[in-house]
């Protein structure tokens, strides 16, 4: 291994001053890359996967649900859009009364519902995107979860009980490998 030897004072302030011209940009370039990445993970919509359905009238509706902290704060934010057959369901882990939500940054119009037990407690129709603060906050009267779907995707009104199930694995049926023997009957065997 190599020491580095330093004579005089002279040679200690060149090496620091080589040693700031390697890592000061260095330094730049991290810093930079750093704030881009966040920029773009704190700016990117989540993708929760569908794990309820929504069945009103002959609509059915695929719903993501959020339930963390950190999904609740994200929300629909930063999606481009939605498709008229999908939703997200909020889970507020308990009753909570005057729920706020507000749009900002949602790109496109919503309609909120904000649910005590799957009834429709408090409706709000039209909620528009917003970007720039201070946007409207839509407050429910009381909530356990709040659902918010395409603006006019379903005919959804205060006391209206939904019917919000999640998806349930497929039951297992009789089905087996075919060995050549699928046209003998019980009686053949």
């Amino acid at each position: 291994m190599k020491t580095l030897k330093i004579n005089s004072e002279k040679d200690l302030y060149v090496a620091a001053f080589k040693l700031l011209n390697i890592l000061g940009p260095v330094a730049g370039v991290s810093i930079i890359i750093g704030t881009v990445a966040i920029g773009y993970v704190q700016t990117r919509p989540q993708d929760l996967p569908v794990t309820h359905i929504l069945t009103k009238g002959d609509r059915t509706f695929n719903l993501s649900v959020a339930s963390t902290p950190e999904q609740l704060e994200k929300g629909l934010k930063f999606r481009a859009s939605l498709n008229s057959d999908r939703g997200m369901l909020f889970n507020l882990g308990g009753e909570i009364y005057n729920v706020p939500f507000w749009m900002y940054n949602v790109n496109f119009p919503l309609d909120i519902f904000y649910l005590k037990d799957n009834v429709v407690t408090t409706a709000i129709y039209n909620a528009e995107p917003c970007h720039k603060t201070p946007c409207p906050i839509y407050k429910g009267k009381v909530a356990d979860q709040v659902l918010e779907l395409v603006r006019g995707a379903a005919n959804i009104k205060v006391g209206d009980k939904l019917n919000i199930q999640p998806l349930s694995v497929l039951p297992k049926n009789n089905i087996s490998v075919d060995r050549g023997n699928s046209l003998r009957t019980k009686n053949n065997r």
